[in-house]
C-alpha cells in the first residue's frame, strides 16, 4: 500500500476513534471526520462506502485480539502468558472507552455483531489450542476443554470463570483435575 494512502487511512481512523470515544456512535459522521482528520470527503469515500463502512473498520483497528502465545511454551506458561496479554489488552483506556459503544450498537448494526464474532472465533481457536497442550503434557484429558466451552457458553455471569482465570494465572496456583473442576466452581 502507498505510504500516503496508509497515512490517510491511519489518520481517518484515529479522528474517527477519537469521536467514538468522546461522543459516542451517534457523533460519527463523516463530515466530524473531515473536520477532526482534515482528509478530504472524496479520500473517506475513496476507502469507506458508507459509514458503517467506517464504523466497521475503525472497531476492526481497535479490537484486541487474542494472540497464540509462543509455541515453545509449556500449558501453564502459556495460559499465563494468554491471560496476562487479554488483561493488558482490556486495560488499554481506548478499549475500555470504546466498548460501551460497540455494544449499543452491536444491537442494530450487523457489523458490529461481525467483529465480536471474529473476536470470538479467535478466542475459541486460541483457547482450545491452548487446551490441547494441556493435553499433550498429561495435564488432563479433553473433557476439560468440553466442560470449560459449556460453562463459559452457559453461565450468565462470568464471576466464576474470573475467579478460575485468577487461580490459573496466579504464581503458586495449580490446575484442577476434570474431577475437582466442579468443586472448583462451587468454591468461586
Amino acid at each position: 500500500m502507498d505510504p500516503r494512502v496508509a497515512r490517510s487511512r491511519a489518520t481517518v481512523l484515529d479522528a474517527a476513534t477519537a469521536i467514538l470515544v468522546e461522543s459516542g456512535p451517534t457523533a460519527l459522521t463523516v463530515d466530524a471526520v473531515v473536520a477532526r482528520s482534515g482528509v478530504a470527503r472524496s479520500t473517506i469515500y475513496r476507502h469507506w462506502a458508507t459509514r458503517d463502512d467506517l464504523v466497521g473498520d475503525v472497531f476492526d483497528h481497535c479490537t484486541p485480539l487474542p494472540a497464540p502465545p509462543p509455541a515453545e511454551l509449556g500449558f501453564e506458561a502459556a495460559m499465563r502468558h494468554f491471560l496476562h496479554d487479554l488483561v493488558r489488552q482490556f486495560a488499554d483506556p481506548k478499549w475500555a472507552r470504546l466498548m460501551p459503544a460497540l455494544m449499543a450498537l452491536k444491537s442494530y448494526e450487523p457489523t458490529m455483531g461481525a467483529i465480536e464474532q471474529r473476536r470470538e472465533a479467535m478466542e475459541r481457536k486460541v483457547s482450545h489450542e491452548l487446551f490441547a497442550r494441556g493435553e499433550r503434557e498429561g495435564l488432563f484429558g479433553p473433557e476439560l476443554e468440553k466442560l470449560f466451552v459449556v460453562i463459559r457458553h452457559e453461565l450468565p455471569d462470568n464471576s466464576q470463570l474470573e475467579e478460575i482465570a485468577r487461580g490459573i494465572a496466579s504464581e503458586t496456583s495449580e490446575l484442577p483435575s476434570a474431577d475437582e473442576f466442579p468443586r472448583v466452581l462451587e468454591s468461586a
